[in-house]
């Protein structure tokens, strides 16, 4: 169905281009893919990219240092170490878990939400990010949580 321009509703003369452009990303470009040697990685994936000013963490297990091994005690300390290296993916991204605006959560068993709670609000505090919890049947690794992230760079970082 063809409408014409002069009946179209404003918000439908949006082209491609003017929306790539109001996100000030050239097509062509790819965003800058950020890893840590702090932490594992399989080769699969990155630890985040960034795009203008917004970093998007890949989904984080709470592995400790750099082996695969989970911190031991289940979902909370889990919990603590999965932000812990959200915190490290962050950093060297030019950012840091103040600047977090949302997280997604994914739990083996909601049954474990109070643990996994009370663990975010030790690591984040009074003031946390927005938060989806979803239950998932399994995580990679057998964890029982693994935690993704959207945040912010400092405006004092540089490119």
């Amino acid at each position: 169905m063809h409408i014409p321009s002069a009946s179209r509703p404003a918000c439908l003369t949006f082209t491609v281009a003017a929306v790539l452009g109001l996100l000030g990303s050239p097509l062509a470009a790819q965003p800058p893919r950020i890893n840590t040697d702090e932490l594992p990685r399989l080769e699969a994936f990155s630890h985040a990219t960034r795009v203008g000013d917004l970093i998007f963490v890949a989904g984080t297990l709470g592995t400790v240092g750099q082996s695969f091994d989970l911190a031991p005690g289940g979902i909370g300390p889990q919990t603590t170490q999965a932000l812990r290296n959200i915190e490290t993916i962050l950093e060297e991204a030019g950012s840091d878990l103040t600047h977090l605006a949302k997280c997604t959560v994914y739990l083996t068993d909601m049954a474990n939400f109070d643990q996994m709670n009370a663990a975010w609000v030790a690591v984040l505090g009074d003031s946390p990010p927005a938060r989806a919890t979803i239950e998932s049947p399994t995580l990679a690794l057998g964890a029982a949580v693994e935690i993704e992230c959207i945040a912010q760079r400092r405006r004092t970082a540089p490119d």
